[in-house]
């Protein structure tokens, strides 16, 4: 029986590693690539986290073939664990039984990079991630749905000993790079103004998913409404034990409905007559898998700052214009802006008083 399935691990390994193969083509992200470059000198965990679809594994396959330039391809170890040959219900036993069928097979005695994609399907995963870590056995790279990765007693059991990437879908700087347009100053923007327009409202529209901007014009809806509904059902259905599906979209179709405006729990709970502690509940669950950023009105007091009203931006425009398509495009605007705020890292509030209106304030 050990033997079945050390033959199965084999087999898993060998069609997803790219030891006797060349790697993928694909498009650069140079911005993260130099950033996972920079935080491998350190050592520690890496760790790529962010809603489904934005581009971890991508990443991870990217990093790949850059250590391999510098060491064995044998010495790069990848492993998906949503590959449905996989058990459903796995422990970090899998993980000892995937070491020890790659070190007999592949890499006996060389230095290891392991990169373990949706990691989260894997119980207990943590402390056999942070014991590897420990004993020096893999430098060791992990993707996964952002709330199994930074719940606090993961943060806990691995905290000192990794280092967080946040993984967004493209800029509009990378959207261009996907087409070809590199416009990093004005004159590029000039030589190139009608198509970059053009680009421009596509991104809008469609928004930056890595694989819906390559798809055709037709394609693009089916794409999104797929990750869309695959988001609800298996990160936060999934994850929370939620039983009512119809009630949960008719939420996230309402605050698609109304992102970029001023709203609070008690608004969202008497609109869709659902409690209080549900809207609470449901706004967690979609902050965090990054479906929707909180931004709230600006005030000097933190007391009265956390009781004013949020405004809710979504992740990816796409979602907007596919699921809750509106007419405003100033609100699909605002939303882009807003992300690119939240990419570069910073804190951001709206100001709205009786006379006076300001979107961001930085």
């Amino acid at each position: 029986m050990q033997a079945l399935l050390k033959l199965g691990i084999r087999a898993i390994l060998h069609d997803w590693n790219y030891w006797y193969k060349d790697f993928p083509k694909v498009k650069p992200r140079p911005e993260y690539q130099e950033k996972m470059q920079r935080l491998r000198r350190s050592d520690e965990i890496i760790v790529l986290t962010g809603m489904r679809r934005s581009g971890k594994s991508t990443l991870l396959k990217q990093e790949m073939e850059n250590l391999a330039r510098d060491h064995d391809k044998i010495q790069l170890l990848y492993i998906n664990f949503e590959d449905p040959r996989f058990p459903p219900a796995m422990d970090s036993s899998i993980l000892d039984q995937i070491l020890a069928t790659y070190r007999e097979n592949i890499n006996p005695d060389k230095e290891v990079f392991l990169f373990l994609d949706e990691v989260q399907n894997v119980q207990s995963w943590e402390k056999w991630v942070v014991t590897t870590y420990e004993l020096q056995k893999a430098r060791i790279y992990l993707t996964g749905s952002s709330p199994a990765l930074l719940s606090g007693e993961i943060a806990s059991s691995i905290s000192g000993r990794y280092l967080n990437i946040d993984v967004y879908p493209l800029t509009f700087w990378e959207f261009l790079l996907f087409h070809d347009i590199s416009c990093i100053s004005i004159n590029g923007y000039t030589t190139n103004r009608t198509m970059i327009n053009r680009l421009f409202t596509g991104y809008l529209t469609w928004g930056g998913f890595p694989k819906v901007t390559m798809l055709e014009e037709d394609l693009k809806k089916e794409e999104l409404l797929s990750y869309f509904h695959t988001i609800l059902l298996r990160d936060i259905m999934g994850r929370y034990k939620l039983r009512n599906y119809d009630i949960l979209l008719t939420f996230v179709e309402y605050l698609l409905t109304n992102d970029t405006k001023q709203n609070n729990i008690h608004s969202i709970s008497k609109a869709l007559a659902i409690s209080y502690e549900t809207t609470h509940d449901y706004i967690d669950y979609l902050k965090q898998v990054y479906f929707f950023f909180e931004v709230r009105n600006f005030h000097y007091s933190l007391k009265k700052q956390l009781v004013s009203d949020i405004k809710f931006y979504t992740l990816d425009t796409g979602f907007v214009y596919s699921v809750s398509f509106s007419e405003k495009i100033g609100r699909l605007y605002e939303n882009v802006v807003c992300n690119a705020l939240i990419r570069e890292g910073r804190e951001i509030f709206f100001f709205r008083d009786a006379t006076h209106e300001c979107d961001f304030i930085v």
